[in-house]
């Protein structure tokens, strides 16, 4: 699945077809190491999820969760490819940020629920190559976005991102598209 270059394995995904015959039959063998972005729904999803197979115009295929988060998909709520193989912290703070996606999370907020903030820190990098913090802080400002994509004022899209700042908003908002 990977082939090694100096001391950085570079990961290779089999071929879209293979992918493809992959999910259609629900193929355990790639399930943790590629997941599938559906364009017409915003959803990814494990290789082994039950729900519906989309078309294969309308796939496109990570090797990581993050790559997914990246590309702006939403966790399937079916197969639920963030939960699978996580801890319970893991989960709990997932199920925390579904709860309130607006909340300006911190340091503090995570040891208030009884959690080390450097264990989480790693173990979501291991998981997801991002931290629970930045994932937050990026579920904040997909919400800015969304208020703009509709139209919506920039200041509207600042207060729905969770920013009191209309420098700061714009600067994350320009880091977060890479403009």
């Amino acid at each position: 699945m990977g082939i090694t270059y100096g001391r950085v394995m570079l990961h290779l995904l089999p071929s879209s077809d293979d992918l493809y015959r992959a999910l259609v039959n629900r193929d355990a063998a790639l399930d943790g190491r590629v997941w599938v972005g559906v364009t017409s729904t915003g959803i990814f999803c494990r290789l082994t999820c039950p729900a519906r197979k989309p078309k294969p115009e309308n796939c496109r295929w990570f090797d990581t969760i993050g790559g997914c988060l990246d590309a702006g998909f939403r966790a399937c709520k079916r197969c639920q490819p963030l939960g699978h193989h996580q801890d319970a912290d893991t989960v709990t703070l997932l199920a925390a940020l579904d709860a309130d996606p607006g909340r300006r999370w911190s340091e503090e907020d995570i040891t208030a629920l009884g959690l080390d903030p450097s264990t989480v820190r790693r173990t979501f990098k291991r998981h997801f190559g991002r931290t629970f913090l930045d994932m937050a802080r990026d579920r904040r400002l997909a919400a800015g976005f969304t208020t703009l994509a509709g139209g919506g004022a920039v200041i509207a899209a600042q207060l729905d991102a969770g920013y009191g700042s209309g420098s700061a908003f714009r600067q994350a908002f320009a880091g977060w598209l890479g403009l």
